[in-house]
């Protein structure tokens, strides 16, 4: 049981058990379950109530309520600690034991629920459904009623792999939603990004795909495609079943490889800088839209004594540096590869003509790591070691002035319970060079169907891709706090802006035409590249390789790459 589920059920005994104490005659609040839920909910909100509070949320008077307080902190319940450096005040918390006997009980009420109100037939583990939000309708919600049957003569159910993001867990919730019957926890596997990769390569070399639909990030497409991995969409008999005509084209493209289309956008994400409002506002400051405003900005904003950084940002070995890198070289009107001149393929051999070039020996190229040697001077000093969550979460905490974080992650400034930053963000695109075309970077995930699924289950597959990408399923998972949307239709929606301002802001960018897929080079050998940079660069920041020869050897290992790729490309 997650701590939203936990929330939810409080909330609901707490409702059935007000009717009872107003309509009954005689009837009394029952201050052990006001003052120990009261502070279950306190410590899932990051909270930790005075006596004063907890007095006030007993509703007995003032002597007995702070009597059975105290009886409940003898008895081990409830543990006092201290709320300043003199330990002299001192705030209250849920024990060990009580959180322990209190999460027991609200699974024992989740399954008498679920037993009651969604006739599951699992309801001794809980953890094969989701406790959804009893204020809505599941009927509206739900794929429809063929999904969520078994289909005739299928052995077992659909089954997903997916990315472990909360987009995917919230997915994963409506679809085994207590009330609906329609599937089992056990039917979803979420991992990692790397074990995500390993495992979708593991499953392709299987006689038969042990999942029916799986999830790709965005780079990945071309790879998967081209090794015909994943099986095309637009083939008889189904092609015309999943329509790309309400789609970003932009977003639509990637799931496009060599003019077929094998995956389909379920969320986009973009890459953009987030600022605080209060701290621009209050140093006079205006938003960076260059990169010697941002270095400007983030050094008049840093104050480490403040344990406040001017910037938080992805620099941690792997993919996130590599992803870093590729979006600082465009910015500084650089990439990764690029097309072979006409004039430098002539005299080439014809069977082995490189069609792309490894671009790491570029001015840019230079001119981007030394701007990256520049952010470690406004960074934690940890910050060769943040990935995507420990960036996000320094900025939320308000542990920095600006962040570069991803749309979909961007997304808890604004409905985490624990954010500092609420309401207090401004989204803006990513900062570049004087002259060089404003452009966004484009992520998310694709929905696709493995290339070794039995072909009888091919449509079932499809039928759940279709839904789950669906304008009725995005407008969803808006409302449920996620921007997501890659349907012009979701996107433009003022509803559907309203529920958060990084909708707004994508939707902007997507009608300005800023948003590119072209910064993480789209080839099949994409993920050996990232591994390259991810390597070289971060071994230049952190001092072990001077950046010349870190990029001399990312050249060197990149174009031996797309050598080869070419020269399989040639043999076929």
């Amino acid at each position: 049981m997650n701590d939203i589920e936990l929330l939810r059920v409080v909330d609901f005994v707490g409702r059935t058990r007000a009717p009872f104490v107003a309509l009954v005659a005689g009837a009394e609040v029952d201050a052990s379950w006001t003052i120990t839920s009261h502070l279950i909910k306190c410590e899932l909100l990051d909270r930790r109530p005075t006596v004063t509070e907890l007095v006030r949320a007993s509703e007995l008077p003032y002597g007995t309520a702070t009597r059975r307080i105290q009886k409940l902190i003898d008895a081990g319940l409830i543990v006092k600690v201290a709320a300043g450096e003199t330990g002299k005040s001192y705030v209250l918390a849920a024990s060990a034991t009580l959180r322990s006997s209190f999460i027991g009980y609200a699974q024992q009420i989740k399954a008498l629920l679920a037993e009651a109100v969604g006739q599951r037939d699992d309801t001794r583990s809980d953890e094969r459904y989701y406790f959804g939000d009893l204020h809505s309708s599941i009927t509206e919600l739900l794929p429809p009623e063929a999904l969520r049957l078994r289909p005739e003569g299928a052995t077992r159910g659909l089954k997903f792999l997916f990315h472990d993001d909360n987009y995917f867990s919230s997915l994963r919730d409506l679809w085994t939603d207590f009330r609906a019957n329609a599937g089992s926890r056990e039917d979803f596997t979420l991992l990692k990004l790397p074990a995500l990769y390993d495992t979708l390569l593991r499953n392709a070399t299987l006689p038969e795909s042990a999942f029916d639909i799986v999830a790709l990030n965005f780079p990945w497409l071309s790879e998967f495609a081209d090794k015909e991995l994943i099986a095309p969409l637009d083939e008889p008999p189904h092609e015309g079943l999943i329509s790309g005509h309400d789609f970003h084209p932009t977003v639509w493209q990637a799931g496009t490889w060599k003019s077929q289309q094998y995956g389909v956008p379920l969320y986009v994400t973009v890459e953009g800088l987030t600022a605080r409002k209060d701290l621009f506002s209050d140093s006079n400051l205006r938003y960076p839209r260059t990169l010697n405003e941002l270095l400007g900005a983030a050094k008049r904003l840093h104050a480490p004594r403040r344990k406040r950084y001017g910037l938080s940002w992805n620099g941690a070995r792997g993919m996130p540096i590599a992803s870093a890198f590729m979006f600082f070289l465009n910015a500084h009107a650089g990439s990764v590869i690029e097309k072979v001149a006409a004039t430098e393929d002539r005299g080439k051999s014809a069977a082995q003509p490189p069609r792309w070039r490894a671009a790491l020996d570029s001015e840019a190229a230079i001119a981007t790591v030394r701007f990256m040697r520049e952010l470690l001077l406004v960074s934690s000093p940890e910050v060769l070691e943040y990935d995507w969550n420990r960036s996000m979460a320094e900025f939320m905490s308000g542990g920095s002035a600006l962040c570069y974080v991803w749309s979909m992650r961007a997304a808890r400034f604004e409905f985490d319970l624990l954010s500092k930053v609420k309401g207090n963000v401004r989204y803006l695109p990513q900062p570049n060079l004087n002259g060089v075309r404003c452009a966004v970077p484009v992520g998310g995930f694709l929905l696709a169907v493995p290339g070794n699924l039995p072909k009888e289950r091919t449509a079932v597959a499809l039928q759940a891709i279709k839904w789950m990408t669906s304008s009725k399923a995005m407008r969803t998972q808006v409302r449920n706090g996620f921007p997501v949307a890659p349907r012009f239709s979701v996107s433009s929606d003022p509803e559907m802006s309203a529920t958060s301002p990084v909708v707004g802001f994508v939707d902007r960018l997507a009608k300005q035409g800023l948003l590119t897929n072209d910064m993480r080079p789209s080839t099949p050998v994409y993920t050996r590249i990232e591994e390259v940079l991810g390597e070289k660069i971060h071994d230049a920041l952190s001092g072990k390789v001077p950046d010349e020869r870190a990029l001399a050897q990312a050249q060197r290992q990149v174009q031996a790459l797309l050598d080869t790729e070419s020269r399989l490309a040639n043999a076929h």
